[in-house]
């Protein structure tokens, strides 16, 4: 009997887990506003706190509701130009660019971050599809707010469509890698363990780093619940387990 071949498909979450940093870069317009958006701190951090004292939803929504009304309260636009400004503050982690350069499999980003910003980095080309939060534009393609917010009911969908894309049913996870650092993946991650694919966790090195302890706590959530198949360092570079797994040499 010939075994069939199923092609193999790596969709990642973006903010922490193909970067060194889980703050977003497309907030550094922000500046028209007298914040700093390339870094997380404590002046924006505060101005947040303050914004769900008056306002409702989770923690996602009122996130993004406070920079979507920095907009629509000021009457203000962002070109592209301005969107585009934070791609210079990304790190990405070792390995990344090489890893997606010789990859032989399908790579996507399922990301709760900002869609157009994530379609029109340099590294976006590496992709066969990008999902995330989509932008409201006026006439002139400006950028005038923030449209529906990717929920985790719409990664799943987004997975359903890249599993159609791909000539699969919608549940059909096989040899489907999900790669991602957190809480907001959780849901997406049971869908791909639960569905015949594979779920990886991965960390930063230091260990002295001021979110490592935090991190580490969503690990140990997820994996008790039996959604985790491999825990490692974002680490890209030929020779890390990481390369290795997405190699499927595990």
């Amino acid at each position: 009997m010939i075994k069939e071949e199923i092609n193999s498909i790596n969709i990642f979450d973006f903010d922490g887990t193909l970067t060194t940093e889980t703050w977003p870069k497309f907030w550094v317009w922000v500046k028209k506003f007298g914040y700093h958006g390339e870094k997380r701190n404590d002046n924006l951090e505060n101005a947040l706190f303050e914004y769900r004292k008056s306002h409702l939803g989770n923690d996602l929504e009122t996130f993004f509701g406070f920079f979507n009304d920095l907009l629509i309260n000021n009457n203000e636009k962002i070109s592209y130009e301005e969107l585009m400004e934070g791609e210079e503050y990304i790190k990405y982690n070792p390995g990344v660019s090489s890893f997606l350069e010789s990859s032989h499999s399908k790579n996507y980003i399922v990301s709760g971050g900002i869609k157009e910003f994530l379609e029109y980095l340099k590294i976006s080309t590496y992709f066969a599809g990008i999902y995330g939060t989509p932008l409201r534009h006026n006439e002139n393609n400006e950028i005038i707010g923030i449209g529906p917010i990717m929920t985790d009911d719409k990664k799943i969908q987004a997975i359903h469509d890249i599993l159609k894309g791909n000539n699969r049913e919608y549940n059909d996870c096989r040899n489907v890698y999900y790669i991602g650092d957190g809480y907001s993946d959780a849901v997406a991650m049971k869908f791909i363990h639960d569905n015949g694919g594979k779920v990886i966790f991965v960390h930063h090195p230091n260990e002295n780093d001021e979110f490592y302890d935090h991190n580490n706590k969503i690990y140990e959530f997820l994996n008790a619940s039996g959604v985790v198949d491999f825990y490692c360092v974002a680490d890209y570079q030929k020779t890390s387990k990481l390369f290795k797994i997405l190699q499927r040499e595990y």
